[in-house]
C-alpha cells in the first residue's frame, strides 16, 4: 500500500471514528464523560488496516470527537488511550491470525471461554447498569442532538445475551475461525482502553474512586465494539477484501 493511499484511509477511518463517537452519547454525571459507539470504528480500522491506521484513527478520531462534543479535558488523554487500544488491536491481530486457527479441541476451548465471558459480561452490565430508564443523546457533529428519555426491560439483556451466544456458536460452526483472533485482539485491546480511563480519571482529572462508575460503561463500549466491528470485518471478509493484518 502506498504512503499516499495509507494516509487518506487513515483520515477517513479517523473522520469515521470521530463520527461514530459523536452521534451517540449517554451522559455520566460522576465523572463527566460518556458512552459512545466509537470503538466500533476503532476496531474496524485496526482489524482492517493494522495497527498504524487503527492507532492512528483511534487517537486522533477519538479526540477531535471529544472536543467537538465539549469534553476537551479527555481529548489529551483520549488521544493517547485510543491511540494504544487502536495499536494493541491490530497488533494483537495480525500476530493471531498468523497462527491459523483450526477447529480442533483448542479452537473449540478458546471460543466458548470466550463465548462464556462475553456472554456473562454482557448480562450483568447489562442488567445493572443499563436496565430502567436513561437519557439518551444523539446526533451529528454541529447538526445538533436530541436527548430522549428510554426505557430498557431486563428481558431485552437476556434476550441479547442468548442471541450473541448463538452468534459465537455460528461463526465456531460456518466462519473461517481467524475470526476468533478479532474477537482476541478487541479484548486485549479494550481491556487497556478500560484500565487507561480508569487510570486518566483517577490520577490525571482527579476523580479519585469515583472513576470506577465508569468502568462498566467502557466494558459495554468494548463489548458493542466487538460484536459490531466483528460483523462487519466477517462481511468484508466473505468477500475477500480482507486488508489488515
Amino acid at each position: 500500500m502506498s504512503l499516499a493511499k495509507r494516509v487518506s484511509i487513515t483520515g477517513f477511518m479517523a473522520a469515521l471514528t470521530c463520527i461514530l463517537t459523536s452521534m451517540f452519547q449517554l451522559y455520566i454525571y460522576e465523572t463527566h464523560g460518556y458512552f459512545n459507539f466509537g470503538e466500533i470504528g476503532v476496531y474496524v480500522s485496526a482489524i482492517l488496516f493494522g495497527p498504524i491506521v487503527g492507532a492512528f484513527a483511534g487517537g486522533l478520531g477519538s479526540a477531535m470527537a471529544d472536543i467537538i462534543l465539549g469534553y476537551f479535558w479527555y481529548a489529551p488523554g483520549t488521544l493517547i488511550i485510543k491511540g494504544l487500544e487502536g495499536f494493541v488491536v491490530g497488533l494483537v491481530y495480525s500476530l493471531l491470525n498468523r497462527l491459523r486457527f483450526k477447529r480442533n479441541f483448542i479452537g473449540l476451548v478458546s471460543s466458548s471461554i470466550i463465548a462464556i465471558i462475553i456472554f456473562s459480561s454482557l448480562l450483568h452490565v447489562g442488567l445493572n447498569y443499563y436496565s430502567g430508564s436513561s437519557e439518551f443523546s444523539f446526533g451529528f457533529p454541529l447538526l445538533g442532538y436530541g436527548t430522549v428519555s428510554v426505557g430498557i426491560p431486563s428481558m431485552f439483556w437476556i434476550l441479547s445475551s442468548v442471541l450473541l451466544l448463538i452468534i459465537f456458536i455460528y461463526i465456531y460452526v460456518k466462519v473461517d475461525l481467524r475470526y476468533l483472533s478479532m474477537a482476541l485482539s478487541c479484548l486485549i485491546g479494550g481491556s487497556i482502553m478500560i484500565l487507561g480511563y480508569f487510570l486518566y480519571e483517577f490520577y490525571v482529572l482527579s476523580y479519585g474512586w469515583a472513576a470506577l462508575v465508569e468502568v462498566p460503561f467502557n466494558f459495554m463500549q468494548m463489548l458493542i465494539g466487538l460484536i459490531v466491528s466483528s460483523i462487519i470485518c466477517v462481511g468484508i471478509g466473505r468477500r475477500g477484501i480482507m486488508v489488515g493484518g
